[in-house]
């Protein structure tokens, strides 16, 4: 499991992404961001509640369906992915279970007045300009699950709108190509207009100025159906002045206190980036 390291103690916390529902890492040892993952937790306790509801009423749909077409192994496939629905109820009762743990357990007086620097943002300081870009997809493993769901559910309905057609003897079915069509949508929306995108960020990383930002909030911020974890970082700039700024994490792994690397514009400091909000990654940069 990922892990990411305490910024009061230096602790290493594991803390997995896949499946979760925005909770919020905590330090079981000092008690780094605990009462802000229980608060994540209570906020999402409703939401939780309603997911075997709504497994129960698919599967009841399924059965219903199945029990009426000639081929019940078709909905084999959106009986598993009805099962991995489950993972987000196990993940919120583990959470809950640790977080009462560590309020008895957590000691805040071995929080370190000064934790120490990340190796990484020190290995940031040392590299010359103009510095080696290279784009890397963070979500390739979302990606890949999102790709698979998308063929999966395209097959199981290409399949249904097929019906009709195979039944009159017809050897060949546009409608299964179907799911290679869902595939280049999913394809084109993650990876080509990111890559696109982040072409504006390219030059700040190679020759802007480089500062350690504080991050003072992070939230998740729903989107339509989808949801992405948002951060309100400060960093101060050579000549004193001090900027806020909000980003997208697209790595799902900064919170509240992390200090991180800020590359900015000494012209216009407000144009400015941090690593976890671009799919860029500079040569030496490991995270």
């Amino acid at each position: 499991m990922p892990s990411i390291t305490c910024p009061r103690c230096g602790s290493s916390i594991s803390y997995g992404r896949a499946f979760n529902i925005g909770n919020k890492p905590f330090c079981a040892r000092c008690g780094w961001n605990l009462a802000r993952a229980e608060a994540s937790l209570d906020n999402k306790s409703a939401f939780v509640k309603l997911i075997p509801i709504g497994i129960a009423a698919f599967i009841a749909f399924f059965l219903f369906t199945s029990a009426g077409s000639g081929a019940p192994f078709v909905f084999i496939v959106p009986g598993i992915f009805l099962l991995l629905a489950l993972a987000p109820v196990w993940n919120y009762y583990a959470s809950r279970k640790a977080i009462l743990a560590a309020k008895s357990t957590a000691n805040p007086d071995l929080a370190l007045a000064q934790p120490p620097l990340d190796p990484q943002l020190q290995i940031l300081q040392s590299l010359p300009r103009p510095r080696k870009t290279r784009f890397r997809f963070v979500g390739a493993f979302g990606a890949a699950f999102a790709a698979i769901f998308v063929m999966a559910l395209g097959g199981f309905v290409a399949y249904i709108l097929a019906a009709p057609r195979r039944s009159s003897g017809n050897a060949f079915d546009l409608t299964l190509l179907l799911p290679f069509g869902l595939m280049a949508v999913v394809v084109a929306a993650v990876i080509a207009i990111p890559l696109a995108r982040e072409r504006r960020n390219a030059p700040l990383l190679r020759d802007g100025e480089l500062a350690f930002g504080r991050v003072v909030l992070q939230r998740t911020v729903q989107q339509g159906k989808a949801s992405y974890s948002s951060i309100d970082y400060e960093f101060k700039t050579n000549s004193g002045l001090q900027i806020r700024s909000t980003a997208r994490d697209v790595t799902n792994s900064v919170f509240e206190d992390m200090t991180i690397p800020v590359f900015y514009d000494p012209v216009n400091p407000d144009k400015n980036i941090t690593p976890c909000a671009t799919y860029l990654r500079l040569s030496a940069d490991l995270l």
